[in-house]
């Protein structure tokens, strides 16, 4: 009877390790973003297989639909994936399956219906994280292997011309579907653009998805003289439409500054942000930001270009994947602001303290009783004694700081009590 059990079981997991393809959505586990740096290769096999092992569990939700996951028909599920690490592989199949590293495997099917699937993709992984904890259980959000489209690999293309024909199915893909990853490379690995929608050009008069593009992608290296351009031509209604993204390169650290827009004439559009919040990174690294929009263009004027969780890496020296990545997360917030601001000023109280206690002396004469002075004397040689100044400004400045940390401690409390 073990055995009938046991040959079930197995038969299930390979019945649906066979039925799974791809694009994959994960999201879930703090190791996810190990994922990331690899976006225009194929996740490496010694990373999915640590992360496939490092979770405690492992939620599976087969799509029975090849139609695009709009956040707006799955709000639930939107809200899950972007208050958790996630990312995307827009690959066919894995390089190994989760199947043979975690015992904990459960394959959800899903209906179809968005509102129906939008529900169960939430309630089932959070009954998921009430057994396991939270940052433990890894979604996979996945498709049918028989209705599974077809989606370009995020690879750099190095091959000549013969290897691309021979690489090509019966049935090519059309336009739309070739360009559901948004991977844009430059000739020779030089530079890579990836998006996770298309880019939307907003002129005055209409609103522009750019969804078709020429493959030939180039990228002006001018290193020794500080800037770089990626230029991506698109067809919107038989009209040419081509961007140059610009960077700019100084001290080791590169930053896309503007974007050159030939569509019907040549707008320059300036990047909305300031030193800190502009994509930049040292040479080598990528920038990601999925939390908030690149907007190209003034305030004031309508013409506008807007990317989406985004990715991009100039001076990429012919390499197939990212480097490192910078994100747009901050670092820094309003408490941790404020206990810094608390511990310096407690440590300038503690430093002035000890510098006073450090300038005390011991007197060098003391008075005998056969030579005592008169009260008079005594108060004439005290008032008229020489004094430290510094010693009065130290203990100034550290009853000043005293009070003012009573007053910073007082703000802090009120803070965090109303806010």
């Amino acid at each position: 009877m073990q055995k009938i059990v046991l040959g079930l079981f197995l038969g299930l997991i390979l019945t649906c390790n066979a039925a799974i393809s791809g694009p994959y959505l994960f999201w879930g586990h703090d190791k996810v973003f190990n994922l990331q740096p690899e976006a225009l290769v194929d996740a490496k096999e010694q990373t999915l297989t640590q992360l496939f092992k490092d979770a405690k569990a492992i939620q599976i939700f087969v799509r029975n639909t090849t139609s695009r996951l709009e956040g707006g028909n799955y709000p639930k599920f939107e809200n899950l994936v972007k208050t958790n690490a996630w990312t995307y592989l827009p690959q066919r199949s894995l390089s190994v399956e989760p199947f043979n590293y975690n015992a904990n495997i459960e394959v959800i099917n899903l209906s179809g219906h968005s509102e129906d699937d939008d529900a169960e993709l939430l309630s089932s992984y959070n009954d998921a994280l009430t057994i396991y904890g939270h940052g433990e259980v890894l979604g996979i959000l996945a498709s049918r292997e028989e209705d599974a489209h077809f989606l370009a690999k995020r690879e750099a293309r190095a091959e000549n011309e013969e290897d691309a024909s021979r690489t090509t199915t019966a049935q090519p893909p059309s336009a739309e579907e070739t360009e559901q990853s948004f991977v844009y490379v430059a000739e020779g690995n030089k530079a890579v653009l990836y998006l996770n929608s298309p880019p939307v050009l907003r002129l005055s008069n209409e609103s522009i998805k750019l969804l078709e593009h020429n493959k030939h992608i180039t990228f002006d290296d001018q290193h020794a003289k500080g800037y770089g351009r990626l230029s991506i031509t698109f067809m919107h209604n038989n009209d040419k439409c081509t961007l140059r993204f610009k960077f700019t390169l100084s001290r080791g650290t590169w930053q896309m500054s503007n974007v050159e827009v030939d569509y019907k004439g040549v707008l320059v559009l300036p990047a909305r942000g300031d030193e800190y919040t502009l994509p930049s990174a040292p040479l080598g690294f990528s920038y990601r930001c999925s939390a908030s929009n690149l907007i190209f263009g003034s305030r004031e004027s309508a013409e506008s270009l807007q990317l989406t969780d985004f990715q991009v890496q100039p001076w990429l020296n012919g390499k197939k994947s990212f480097g490192e990545v910078y994100d747009c997360v901050g670092f820094t917030s309003t408490p941790i602001l404020s206990g810094l601001l608390v511990v310096s000023f407690l440590i300038a109280i503690l430093t002035l303290g000890i510098s006073a206690m450090l300038s005390i002396h011991t007197p060098n004469r003391f008075e005998s009783s056969r030579n005592k002075q008169s009260i008079m004397m005594l108060l004439v040689l005290i008032t008229f004694v020489n004094v430290n100044p510094l010693a009065f400004l130290t203990l100034a400045i550290e009853f000043f700081l005293i009070h003012l940390l009573f007053i910073l401690i007082s703000l802090y409390i009120y803070v965090l009590w109303y806010y």
